[in-house]
């Protein structure tokens, strides 16, 4: 068995593979029948077939064949969490390292984008052609807006925020380059695809008036805050405020009168969570200059959330763990600015309702930890956006659909993405868009909303 191509530094981590290693790391797949990469992935992306023409160095096929499944492969390998879904179920990996299909997805993507020419649009007869709104331009509706031009119909893309992307538009530029998502937006404006932005929508059923069928991908985009004394003392940011003003386009008008922020040179950053967010939080305080940053979280690092190899990558890159630990109160010496954190140490307990072990805290353990800023990542909740609550909105406040059909109690309107599962991958939700997508095209053929939309029809 060939040794896999060595995984990159953590000061390496924006480099992609050279051609001469792609190769190399492509060689070593054992192209299984029936392969549980394949099956891992939520996009379904035909791995195998892709990977075995890339071994015979036509990485514009092998973007051909990816391009036939994914919406967005540039993006998707950047930012998937590849060892707990297609590389942790390589079957290399049972003995061996796993290859690196996140890797070799990206050279893939990187080459083949020059090269690719999206099909031909279909001839629609003017009285056959649909026109369609997504509301949200996260992967969500990108990925829908696209399948739906390419098969003829007009879309348009609003998005209440001055930058398309949605959540792609602040992810550090480390790990989700701003090219790269400026490059997507600009091949859907090719297809023509038309984007609004700085419109909010309160109604899908007011859309309904202009267009034929609406997709909704809001995303879940409110961060949650817990009740913790201090939460509103000046330098208590969420993590989308904290992300968005350092990576939101600088010529775009930030939201809510939020300030862009460029530099951390000597302070001390606490982030507070033990997903993705947190640590793009606090890896990307790293690169502003923080003389610390500190990572509190409740749990041990094993019932961490999010990517392993984040939590790997922070630690080379220099940031620090508080595990078993979480937040009492936040204090300021001056009443306005946070100077420090209150911390009490935690067990852990019996397993809740997700199966994980429930913090308990330790009696006489609390702590205090001086700061100059706290960023808190404890997730996100899917906001109150639209007037047909009893119609749309589950009791927690997620969109109603058919999983099946992405098709919603509302005829004409279809959904998918966060705002219906809950905070999830960017893959999960480009595929809700092209679920979607492909329901709408039955819609327009006929197909009664009554069985799109039921749930019996799911089963």
């Amino acid at each position: 068995m060939r040794n896999p191509i060595p995984r990159r530094k953590p000061g390496q981590i924006s480099q992609g593979y050279t051609l001469a290693e792609a190769l190399d790391e492509a060689d070593r797949c054992l192209v299984c029948e029936n392969a549980r990469c394949e099956a891992a992935c939520p996009l379904h992306n035909q791995i195998p077939r892709w990977i075995s023409a890339l071994k015979q160095g036509r990485a514009d096929e092998a973007y051909r064949i990816i391009r036939e499944t994914s919406p967005m492969p540039e993006i998707c390998s950047r930012l998937c969490p590849q060892e707990r879904l297609c590389e942790g179920a390589c079957g290399l990996g049972i003995k061996y390292e796993s290859i690196a299909i996140g890797q070799l997805e990206r050279f893939v993507a990187d080459v083949g984008l020059k090269n690719f020419k999206t099909k031909e649009q279909p001839i629609v007869q003017p009285q056959q052609r649909k026109r369609l709104a997504a509301v949200g331009s996260g992967p969500a509706s990108l990925a829908f807006a696209q399948n739906l031009q390419l098969q003829g119909h007009p879309v348009t893309v609003i998005e209440r925020w001055s930058r398309l992307g949605g959540v792609l538009s602040w992810i550090p530029h480390f790990k989700l380059p701003a090219e790269v998502l400026d490059r997507h937006l600009e091949s859907l404006r090719e297809l023509g695809v038309r984007f609004q932005t700085g419109v909010e929508v309160r109604s899908a059923g007011e859309l309904l008036k202009n267009y034929d069928a609406v997709f909704l991908g809001v995303g879940a985009s409110r961060p949650s805050s817990p009740k913790i004394p201090g939460i509103k003392l000046g330098g208590v940011l969420s993590s989308t405020e904290f992300l968005v003003r350092v990576y939101y386009d600088p010529s775009s008008t930030l939201p809510n009168q939020w300030q862009p922020l460029t530099s951390l040179k000597g302070q001390r950053v606490g982030v507070f969570g033990g997903g993705d967010s947190a640590m793009d939080c606090v890896r990307t305080a790293i690169r502003l200059g923080a003389s610390e940053a500190l990572c509190f979280y409740r749990r041990d690092e094993a019932n961490m959330p999010g990517s392993k190899k984040e939590v790997r990558t922070a630690k080379a890159e220099g940031v620090k763990f508080q595990l078993l630990a979480a937040p009492r109160a936040f204090h300021s010496r001056d009443s306005r600015t946070v100077s420090q954190i209150e911390c009490i140490r935690m067990e852990l307990g019996a397993p809740d309702s997700s199966g994980r072990r429930s913090p308990v805290p330790v009696k006489n353990s609390t702590f205090m930890t001086d700061v100059d800023l706290v960023v808190l990542a404890f997730g996100y909740e899917v906001e109150d956006a639209f007037e047909e609550k009893s119609d749309l909105l589950t009791p927690k406040n997620l969109i109603k659909t058919n999983p099946v059909t992405g098709a919603t109690p509302i005829p004409g309107v279809f959904a998918g993405g966060d705002c219906v599962t809950g905070p999830s991958l960017v893959c999960a939700a480009a595929y809700a868009g092209v679920v979607a997508a492909q329901n709408a095209l039955r819609y327009f053929n006929g197909e009664p909303w009554e069985n799109l939309a039921s749930l019996e029809y799911a089963d």
